[in-house]
């Protein structure tokens, strides 16, 4: 028999955000289809396009864009919301920029999940040279370090807050119990923190998110597979993730008003929403809006 494996910090803070998510968040998920043939050509003609030279353009970047935009229609998607489930009371409040967090995987092989930010105001240039910025600071990131430091922020934030069980029931599992942290040294910590901000990741780079979008899509690019839901992690109202784009037979009405099968790439998207903030109807600005502009994104990536 193998031996068990203790979660190690990134995969406690997962297993913990995971717990709280499902605790605390009534989730509802729509499965759409995104008609994604104009979008895969619009990232192609920049990708070769002499004015976006040295810009690593992607799908990803366009889909982010595009998400962005259409978020406009449905302000509910991009806000923070109170809930006391005890009065029963609650608010939403929608955030004007729109700021995105994207699941990214490390040489290790484990997950953080930074934030890209405003990019409903970034031009599609803009966003592809934020993407590449957080993977190039990123790579200097001790993982291990920035999960400490996040920690060391919540513990302090929950002390202020009067959760002094809370914090010796953390102190006690992660630093003395059985399953205590191995954890990074004062050395390496030492060495984390002389490394200029601009070269890695900081704990503002995982906070304040207004949606997350997770592109599974470019992980498994050939699988036929859609995500059947995501966590929502509060303050946020939304998740969105997008499957792999493939060649699928749909009906489409011609200019003459018949009906035809053609090969169109078809790529899954998944949206959850919180319904203690929303209904279905609080949703469909947006996904009329994203297939609107799916058609024809020129505008938007201009």
């Amino acid at each position: 028999m193998a031996e068990a494996s203790i979660f190690c910090m990134q995969r406690r803070v997962v297993a913990h955000k995971t717990v709280e998510s499902w605790m605390d968040t009534p989730h509802v998920s729509v499965l759409y289809d995104l008609d994604a043939a104009a979008l895969t050509a619009a990232a192609r003609a920049c990708a070769s396009d002499p004015n976006y030279a040295g810009v690593r353009i992607t799908l990803n970047a366009v889909l982010l864009k595009v998400i962005a935009a259409a978020l406009a229609q449905s302000p509910e998607m991009n806000g923070h919301i109170w809930y006391d489930r005890r009065a029963g009371v609650g608010r939403v409040t929608p955030v004007d920029a729109v700021h995105i967090a994207i699941p990214l995987r490390m040489a290790d092989g484990r997950m953080v999940t930074p934030i890209l930010r405003n990019v409903d105001s970034r031009s599609l240039r803009e966003v592809s040279l934020g993407i590449e910025d957080i993977r190039r600071r990123l790579a200097g990131t001790n993982l291990d370090c920035l999960l400490m430091e996040v920690g060391l922020e919540d513990t302090w934030q929950r002390l202020r807050s009067g959760q002094l069980l809370t914090v010796l029931r953390r102190l006690y599992s992660n630093f003395i119990g059985p399953y205590r942290l191995g954890g990074p040294t004062m050395a390496q910590r030492r060495a984390h923190r002389r490394i200029p901000a601009t070269e890695r990741l900081v704990p503002a780079d995982l906070h304040n998110a207004t949606t997350l979008v997770s592109n599974i899509g470019s992980s498994v690019p050939n699988l036929p597979v859609r995500l059947g839901m995501l966590m929502i992690i509060s303050p946020n109202t939304t998740a969105i993730g997008l499957g792999p784009s493939r060649p699928t037979p749909v009906a489409v009405t011609g200019p003459d008003g018949e009906a035809r099968v053609e090969i169109r790439p078809m790529l899954p998207v998944t949206l959850c929403f919180d319904h203690r903030a929303m209904d279905f109807e609080h949703v469909t600005g947006f996904l009329k809006e994203l297939d609107r502009i799916a058609a024809d994104p020129a505008a938007v990536l201009a």
